[in-house]
This record gives C-alpha cells, sequence and structure tokens, in this order.
C-alpha cells in the first residue's frame, strides 16, 4: 500500500462552481471577551491557522482509496498532502515565537495575507525592541538569537501560509477544472481572518499600505 501523509483536504468553502469569484473563508470565532494575556496563555492564535486552515489529522476516504486513483490524480493528492503536512508542522513550530515577536510589535499582519519583519517596514517600533532585534549582533551565539528568530519566524510562517495555499488549489482545481484562483488570491481572503485575530497593540497593514496599532 501507497503511504499517504496523515493530513486531509483543506477546506474554505463557497467557491464559485463554474468559476473564481469570491472566496469565503470558514467561520472562525473570534468573541474578544478574553484579555491578551489569557488569549496568549490559551493559544487562541495558534489555533487560528488550522481553524483557517482545517486541517486535520483524520485521513478521508478519498486519501483512503487512493492507489486506487488515475496517476494523474494521486500524484495532485500526493502533492497536496505533503504541500499540507508541511505547513501544518510549520504552524506548529513557529507558532510560539510568532506570538511573542508580535507582543513585541516586531511582527505583524500585512494586507497580503502574511505577515511582516516590522524593522524593515515603516513604522514605529519601540527603541527597546529595535536594539533586542537587531541585526548587529545577528552572529553572537545569544545577542543574536532574537534577530535570527525574528528572521526565520517570519520565513517559515509566511512559507506555511504559501504551502497551505497551495495544497488547497491543487484540490479545488482537481474538483472543479474551472477553478481559477491562485495562491495569491487564497492567502488574501485569509487577511481579514488574521488581522481580526490580531491582539490590542499589536500591528496590522491597511489596504493603503500604513501600518497601525490595534485597537
Amino acid at each position: 500500500m501507497r503511504r499517504t501523509y496523515p493530513v486531509s483536504l483543506l477546506i474554505l468553502a463557497g467557491i464559485c462552481a463554474r468559476c473564481f469569484g469570491t472566496i469565503v473563508v470558514p467561520p472562525v470565532t473570534i468573541t474578544g471577551q478574553k484579555t491578551a494575556i489569557e488569549k496568549q496563555i490559551i493559544g487562541e492564535q495558534t489555533e487560528l491557522e488550522k481553524d483557517v486552515w482545517m486541517i486535520s489529522s483524520a485521513k478521508t476516504a478519498e486519501h483512503a482509496e487512493l492507489d486506487n486513483k488515475p496517476k494523474e490524480v494521486r500524484r495532485s493528492m500526493e502533492q497536496e498532502n505533503a504541500n499540507t503536512y508541511r505547513a501544518f508542522l510549520k504552524f506548529e513550530l513557529f507558532a510560539a515565537h510568532l506570538v511573542q515577536l508580535k507582543k513585541d510589535r516586531v511582527v505583524g499582519e500585512n494586507n497580503k495575507g502574511y505577515v511582516s519583519n516590522l524593522l524593515t517596514e515603516k513604522t514605529d517600533v519601540p527603541e527597546e525592541m529595535r536594539k533586542k532585534y537587531s541585526s548587529e549582533n545577528a552572529d553572537e551565539p545569544e545577542l543574536g538569537r532574537p534577530h535570527r528568530t525574528l528572521v526565520q519566524t517570519v520565513k517559515e510562517i509566511n512559507e506555511a501560509r504559501t504551502l497551505a495555499a497551495r495544497g488547497y488549489v491543487q484540490n479545488q482545481k482537481r474538483a472543479n477544472k474551472a477553478f481559477k484562483a491562485t495562491e495569491k488570491d487564497v492567502l488574501i481572503s485569509q487577511k481579514e481572518k488574521y488581522q481580526q485575530a490580531a491582539l490590542k497593540g499589536e500591528l496590522i497593514q491597511g489596504d493603503d499600505g500604513k501600518w497601525i496599532v490595534k485597537d
């Protein structure tokens, strides 16, 4: 039997059946009733990644019958599985770092569905944090650790979001040849969900490119 990754399909839902229209993301309940500290403790932002992309560990009937599929379909499903599995691992490994970096206001949610290193953006970053995450000591074992963590976390989280979007697009194109959405389209559709999940005091980017503090 061919081995498949224990990752199910990504479900964003609500795509026009014949052509690409408005992408409707799955509902993610954000009550706003908890304090910032409580949200960080229970990992609400960490869970958002999994809620948005609907990644589960159970095999679907479709994937259980992988060996019976035509070669082209099998290849597509294997690629989708690999992409979503890698995305899930990256989310798990770097979610805690992301929460801390957002808290320190050196990472923010941009207007394209990705996270940005705010030290490279036109926005105010507390001087204390600029020093903490400065690239000047990047090669130092300890002093450079914050900078290296910042750079790697932004890279890995953005790669994870791209992989998740790629897996979703592969799934939809396999089911509907007329599906026209790209990875970029899917990511932009997630922008509001990520920005809604930002905690008070964190940075988000408006459609005009300006960074604002979430209130």
